[in-house]
């Protein structure tokens, strides 16, 4: 049986980035870019002033005082989005716009504030240095300058920089396109009755959330009963997808054909169990370019199934540069009392408290647990055969995506 790095070394080593496209970019963003953005030109385009004020030459106020101001004539106003090409010299101003192109001639900007206006003339009281409030061309990004480096997942400030350089369309890797079936005749739908026995199904809507958080397309989702035949159809159209997820069927009880059935059916089973709590059923396998997960029915192990195997997967499908964070440490407020044979992902509590990161172990860490995904925004990762662990230690912790009271 494999243990979990050399699970996940094997899955990650199955998973070749998507074919790269371009995508519109107000439909980009979730989405990481298959090349290097490099600046066509610098920003700022041209000099500019950084406020509302006066163009001069800052020669001319080099004697400027409260008691002996300086008189500049008045020439005109430039708005932004003007052209930019007028001129002055020497005993002459120009009242300009934040973002207005800097005239020809002038080397510093007065700030309209520390000025009076005395018919067409201004006054000046205080002498100022030449590049104050200017923002000049390319101080901001050179051109030629990486901005965007490939992998990077597109968001609202990448958006700004694309926009800015005119990406209408910007390159990505395709979309990953993901099924899930839920499998299981003690299922039924979130608007049904329940009857003795029964259970509605959950696991759908828990990976379609987590699926949706990559910003991947759900091509398939339902529900159907541990019956050969429909399992066969269900898995068929399943397969079609670049991602399928498959919850339940994964063990080894009378009803639990969802295994047997992908291996008929041309998946290439490439691990099945690994020495993990929760979720020691994980199938791995694939057909053709199709993955495909086989997910245990127990909420919790698919949830954390999900965040370890699952999400960087599709990170990786996405040709994202990052396919994870990092662990972070952080100190135990509880006892660990109970440890086991296999890695264990305990869920936890996360919090800083004075600078310090903080974990609370939940007590209630069954695999079919419910209540226990929304309590916890953290995993504690706790090796195989440890000792008890004592309150005040130092532990790994996996930040989670979820928000809790």
């Amino acid at each position: 049986m494999l243990d979990y790095e050399g699970a996940r070394a094997l899955v990650f080593k199955n998973v070749i980035p998507l074919e790269k496209s371009l995508c519109p970019i107000a439909e980009s963003q979730g989405l990481a870019l298959s090349k290097d953005v490099l600046a066509p030109y610098g920003i700022p385009l041209f000099d500019n002033s950084a406020v509302d004020g006066y163009a001069v030459q800052a020669a001319d106020l080099s004697d400027a005082s409260m008691e002996n101001p300086v008189r500049l004539k008045k020439l005109g106003y430039i708005s932004a989005g003007d052209s930019g090409e007028e001129r002055i010299v020497s005993g002459q101003c120009i009242q300009i716009a934040t973002g207005a192109p800097l005239p020809r001639g002038a080397d510093t900007t007065v700030m309209k504030e520390d000025i009076e206006l005395e018919d067409s003339n201004v006054l000046f009281f205080q002498a100022i240095p030449k590049s104050e409030n200017i923002r000049f061309y390319g101080e901001d990004i050179v051109e030629g300058q990486t901005v965007i480096p490939l992998g990077t997942v597109i968001g609202p400030a990448q958006l700004a920089v694309l926009a800015t350089f005119g990406f209408a369309e910007v390159p990505v890797r395709r979309v990953p396109k993901i099924s899930i079936v839920s499998t299981g005749n003690e299922l039924v739908d979130v608007k049904q009755t329940l009857k003795n026995g029964q259970i509605r199904e959950s696991n759908r809507y828990m990976l379609a959330g987590m699926v949706k958080q990559e910003s991947c397309k759900i091509v398939k989702m339902s529900m159907v009963p541990d019956t050969p035949e429909t399992l066969k159809n269900e898995f068929e159209e399943a397969l079609q997808a670049d991602v399928a997820l498959i919850s339940g069927g994964m063990s080894v009880g009378d009803k639990d054909f969802t295994k047997p059935l992908l291996i008929e059916m041309g998946v290439e089973q490439i691990f099945w169990k690994i020495k993990f709590k929760p979720g020691k059923p994980l199938f791995f396998g694939r057909r053709g370019k199709t993955l495909v997960f086989g997910l245990p029915g127990n909420p919790a192990s698919s949830y954390v199934l999900f965040e370890e195997f699952v999400r960087p997967t599709l990170r990786k499908l996405m040709g994202r540069r990052i396919v994870e964070k990092g662990m972070v440490k952080a100190k135990l407020d509880d006892d660990i009392l109970k440890t086991f044979k296999r890695l264990h992902f305990m869920r936890g509590q996360l919090y800083e408290k004075n600078g310090e990161k903080h974990v609370i172990p939940l007590d209630y860490q069954s695999s079919n647990s419910i209540g226990s995904l929304v309590e916890a925004n953290a995993l504690i990762r706790v090796e195989p055969n440890s000792p008890s662990i004592p309150k005040g230690c130092q532990v790994s912790v996996r930040p989670l995506q979820n928000e809790i009271g």
